[in-house]
């Protein structure tokens, strides 16, 4: 083993601890501070916490020379009221966005709210659980109306690596529609295999890895085209050569 890769294993171990000491510090300030109501200035507090601390530790990744992400058309992103949809390749992917925006809500699988690292803050910040059914798309609608900003992957899980993205679900159409908000598209790609579908999180991956993330276009959603019509025009668009995306700016129906 060169000296290079014994210094990616003993880094990229390194950087997992301090995620997870990160994490559950903030899950600790979250449980001691339970007493807090439920309120949307309680629930933005805590957004802006878990924006802080993803931002903290995509510094770390920087620094380490683990981990370069780049942001395109993000300084143009609305605030609040919105929808943000992105395709999948990587579990690192929500906390790229995450770091980003400062106030945001998801949605989440349900084993998070017992996770240690995860759980006390994604409940404190008002992230919604996958589980909901037809309550899922309701809630989510009220957030987006009331204001905030969801970060949904239509794809439901990560992508596997060499594919072509899974089938876009139409769920997240139909809370922007519901909650009268637009969509904001978002590209993500990575020259690495970190934290993929199917890779071990422990097996030391490629670095240092490059990631990008392009704002698409703002889609309007009072179109009369149907949730599926909408869900297929925005799939294509993620299918299409990233080079397009130059021409893309604001189209409510044709996308480019």
């Amino acid at each position: 083993m060169s000296l290079r890769s014994i210094y990616h294993l003993l880094a990229y171990y390194l950087t997992l601890l301090v995620f997870a000491a990160g994490g559950l510090g903030l899950s600790i300030f979250s449980w001691l501070t339970g007493w807090l109501p439920a309120t949307e200035r309680t629930e933005r507090f805590f957004q802006r916490l878990i924006h802080r601390h993803f931002a903290f530790f995509h510094w770390w990744c920087e620094f380490a020379r683990l981990v370069y992400v780049r942001y395109r058309g993000f300084e143009t992103l609305p605030r609040g009221g919105l929808v943000l949809v992105a395709n999948h390749p990587a579990l690192i992917d929500i906390t790229c966005l995450l770091a980003r925006v400062r106030e945001a809500v998801c949605i989440f699988k349900p084993a998070i709210r017992r996770n240690p690292v995860l759980g006390a803050a994604a409940r404190r910040a008002g992230y919604i659980g996958s589980d909901g059914g037809h309550e899922l798309v309701r809630s989510a609608a009220e957030k987006v109306g009331g204001g905030h900003t969801l970060i949904v992957f239509p794809e439901g899980t990560r992508t596997p690596p060499g594919e072509r993205l899974l089938p876009f679900k139409p769920g997240f159409v139909l809370i922007a529609r519901r909650g009268g908000v637009p969509i904001q598209l978002v590209r993500i790609t990575t020259d690495s295999d970190v934290l993929t579908k199917g890779r071990d999180w422990w097996r030391l991956p490629k670095f240092p890895a490059h990631i990008e993330l392009v704002a698409g276009p703002l889609i309007a959603t009072d179109t009369p085209a149907s949730a599926s019509e909408l869900t297929a025009r925005i799939e294509a668009w993620f299918h299409a050569p990233l080079v397009r995306d130059a021409a893309c700016t604001s189209v409510p129906s044709a996308l480019c």
